[in-house]
């Protein structure tokens, strides 16, 4: 579903700037152009690919005009304070690695939109998941702390962890995988030798969902076994 896309270009709005100074003695006439510094900061942004349909939205502050800063010969060095916080509120680390040497650090903030599954009706806590619960809508993932969903697929054998209204965002927190085997239930073993299923029943040991290991109680032999859950009490054991 992602899509490869081109950002809008850097709005600058900012009103704190933190400074370092690395040289002395930069005589008038010799400063840093305010506006290439903020061209180089809109050129690398506009790099970043945030794999959505819709472009990003970026609010920055102004570069203060009092701001004076020795004339770099060479490209700025610029980079994100923190790589893995490349959208929300972040900033970048603006380098001139010539002779005098300075550095800024410009805070930013970048908006990204996503479709991501909401719930279309409410549900109730500890109700099962289906894809005709569930529908898209376009939700800015800069604010979703808690994350999202945009693949149906990921929300298989799930179920709410608690009653949600219509239009929540679904996430890891307000959903869990459902429960295909339960402690005590009566199951059926399926026995994989080589390739060739025997079918036999057993005792749940305790609860388990889709793709989970649970231990089970052979009927027949009264053998304790582990398998992986495969569906609604179904167990595979491979022997």
């Amino acid at each position: 579903m992602n899509t490869r896309r081109v950002l809008k270009p850097l709005i600058f709005t900012l009103p704190c700037i933190c400074l370092i100074i690395m040289a002395n003695g930069v005589n008038a006439g010799k400063f840093q152009s305010l506006e290439s510094i903020r061209f180089q900061a809109e050129e690398y942004i506009m790099q970043f690919d945030y794999e959505t349909p819709y472009p990003a939205e970026f609010n920055a502050n102004y570069l203060d005009n009092r701001l004076k800063l020795a004339n770099c010969n060479a490209p700025l060095q610029i980079e994100f304070s923190n790589r893995q916080k490349t959208y929300g509120n972040t900033s970048l680390n603006i380098n001139c690695s010539n002779s005098p040497k300075w550095r800024i650090h410009l805070p930013i903030t970048v908006d990204v939109y996503d479709d991501v599954l909401v719930a279309q009706r409410p549900f109730s806590r500890g109700q099962k998941i289906d894809e005709e619960m569930l529908t898209y809508e376009k939700r800015n993932i800069s604010l979703l702390n808690e994350g999202y969903f945009t693949q149906t697929k990921d929300l298989n054998h799930t179920e709410s962890r608690r009653n949600l209204r219509r239009g929540s965002v679904l996430t890891q927190n307000n959903t869990l995988q459902s429960k295909m085997v339960k402690s005590g239930q009566n199951v059926t073993l399926i026995l994989d030798y080589k390739g060739i299923n025997i079918r036999t029943s057993g005792k749940a040991l305790r609860s388990a969902g889709m793709g989970q290991l649970v231990k089970v109680r052979n009927s027949t032999s009264q053998k304790i076994v582990e398998g992986i859950v495969t569906g609604e009490g179904l167990v595979k054991v491979n022997l």
